[in-house]
């Protein structure tokens, strides 16, 4: 297949059905993926509804961002001696 867009809701609806352990909810994702290849639904629509089948049966998140603070070498270099400073008084 060489249409990239499909392949990849594919393998959501893959995982998603692997996860199911009731034949009606194996059906209704089976309806979900043909709808898609016939194109009687589109994509945003086919991960919506697919949505609830991936959170019921705990499938992770596939990504989240983490927020990644930097700061200054000045100011990096200024907490690091006092640091130093403290560290070298404790007894």
């Amino acid at each position: 297949m060489d249409d990239f867009k499909f392949i990849a809701a594919y393998d959501v609806y893959s995982r998603a059905w692997d996860n199911q352990q009731g034949v009606e909810e194996q059906r209704r994702l089976n309806d979900l993926i043909s709808q898609l290849f016939n194109e009687e639904i589109s994509y945003p629509n086919f991960y919506s509804k697919i949505e609830q089948y991936k959170g019921q049966f705990g499938m992770p998140r596939e990504f989240q961002r983490t927020r990644i603070q930097g700061e200054r070498k000045r100011d990096y270099r200024r907490k690091e001696q006092r640091r130093s400073r403290q560290k070298r008084h404790r007894r």
